[in-house]
């Protein structure tokens, strides 16, 4: 009688361990930024924002951000697929102006839009690029027509890139 017992625990039990077992192999992963890229830091009166796995600096006089985000998950991903990763909470997007140029001597695709988060009109300028096995995407975002001001940094941002 309880040989019978055991059996039927471990029998009725099986399909709740088993189906503990693959929804925790199949839970994603959370996100990790890719430890591959050195960056060197937007200077003053940027300053580093805390609230995001993705390294971010915002100026606090414009409100603009520049920020970088990396994808090693999909690396045969376009590079313009790549944007998709920080456009996917955006609504009401206009295109301005995509262009294919290169950044530190390897492909890289730029992309201008203007486009509406959380009823606020902003503006985002960004370009993507891969390199070993990660996508990267790097912005500046702000109000719309208001990063013209904080171009020059971001620039000095994207050419400040190194890596192992």
């Amino acid at each position: 009688m309880k040989k019978q017992l055991v059996a039927t625990l471990i029998i009725v039990s099986l399909p709740f361990i088993f189906v503990s077992c693959v929804s925790s192999i199949l839970k994603d992963a959370p996100p990790t930024f890719s430890k591959e890229i050195k960056l060197t830091e937007p200077t003053s009166p940027f300053i580093k924002m805390d609230t995001s796995v993705y390294p971010s600096w915002k100026n606090l006089k414009s409100g603009n951000v520049i920020s970088i985000i990396s994808n090693c998950s999909d690396s045969d991903s376009k590079l313009s697929n790549l944007h998709q990763i920080i456009e996917s909470s955006l609504d009401n997007i206009k295109v301005i102006k995509e262009e294919t140029l290169t950044l530190q001597n390897r492909p890289a695709f730029a992309r201008n839009i203007n486009a509406v988060l959380d009823g606020v009109e902003i503006e985002i300028q960004s370009i993507s690029f891969k390199r070993k096995s990660c996508g990267y995407v790097a912005s500046l975002s702000g109000k719309l027509n208001n990063l013209t001001n904080d171009r020059k940094q971001f620039d000095q941002f994207l050419n400040g890139f190194s890596f192992e």
